[in-house]
C-alpha cells in the first residue's frame, strides 16, 4: 500500500458504535477513488510547472464530489465533512477558499465548451477502466444486470462459451413542472 493510502490500511466501517459518523457512507467511494488512481490521475492533471500545493488537488476534487454525494450544497458544507479525518484520512479537509481555487483550476482545465479537456478525461477513463478490469477479474466477467431474479445474457457467441452478459445503463429524471397552452393539457403525476 502506497503513502496515499496509508489512511484507509486500518479502515474498517460499522453501521454503530463510538465515533460513529452520519456521512461515514462517503467512506467507500472516497476509498474506491484512492485505489483506482483516479486521485492521483486528477491530481498529475491540475499540476502547474512550479507549483507545489499545500492540498493535493485530486484528492480535494474527490473530497468535493464525496461531500456532494453526501448531501452537501455548498463550499463550506464540502470543508466541514472533508474535515472529518475519521472518513477522510489525514490531509483532507480543505478550506472553503482553497476549494474555490481547486474548482477555478479545474474550470482552467474545461474546454470551451465546458466538456473535460483530453488530459482530464484520460485521468478518468483510466480510473473507469481499472475498474471494469476488477470487476472482470473478480467476476470472469461483467455481472449481468438480473430481470426477475434471472441474469439478462444473449446468446454465447460460440458453442463452448459462456453467454455475455447485457450491460444496463439507468437513467434517472426529473420531472419539472412547465406551463402549456396546449388543448387538454394535463398536471404531471404530482399535479
Amino acid at each position: 500500500m502506497g503513502p496515499a493510502l496509508a489512511w484507509s490500511e486500518k479502515l474498517s466501517v460499522q453501521v454503530s458504535g463510538a465515533g460513529t459518523v452520519a456521512s461515514g457512507g462517503v467512506v467507500l467511494p472516497r476509498l474506491l477513488a484512492d485505489r483506482l488512481g483516479l486521485c492521483a490521475g486528477l491530481a498529475e492533471v491540475m499540476a502547474r510547472s512550479g507549483f507545489l500545493p499545500l492540498r493535493h488537488r485530486g484528492q480535494a476534487l474527490v473530497d468535493a464530489a464525496c461531500s456532494l454525494a453526501a448531501g452537501a450544497t455548498c463550499l463550506r458544507d464540502i470543508e466541514a465533512m472533508t474535515a472529518q479525518e475519521e472518513i477522510f484520512g489525514p490531509g483532507a479537509g480543505a478550506s472553503d477558499t482553497t476549494m474555490l481555487r481547486v474548482l477555478d483550476e479545474l474550470a482552467g482545465r474545461l474546454r470551451a465548451d465546458g466538456l473535460p479537456g483530453r488530459r482530464l478525461a484520460r485521468a478518468t477513463a483510466g480510473a473507469r477502466a481499472k475498474a471494469w478490469a476488477g470487476i472482470v477479474a473478480r467476476h470472469g466477467q461483467l455481472p449481468a444486470a438480473q430481470v426477475a431474479r434471472k441474469d439478462l445474457t444473449r446468446p454465447a457467441a460460440q458453442e463452448s462459451a459462456r453467454p455475455g452478459p447485457v450491460l444496463v445503463v439507468r437513467l434517472d429524471a426529473t420531472l419539472l413542472d412547465a406551463a402549456s397552452s396546449k388543448d387538454r393539457a394535463a398536471g404531471t403525476y404530482n399535479r
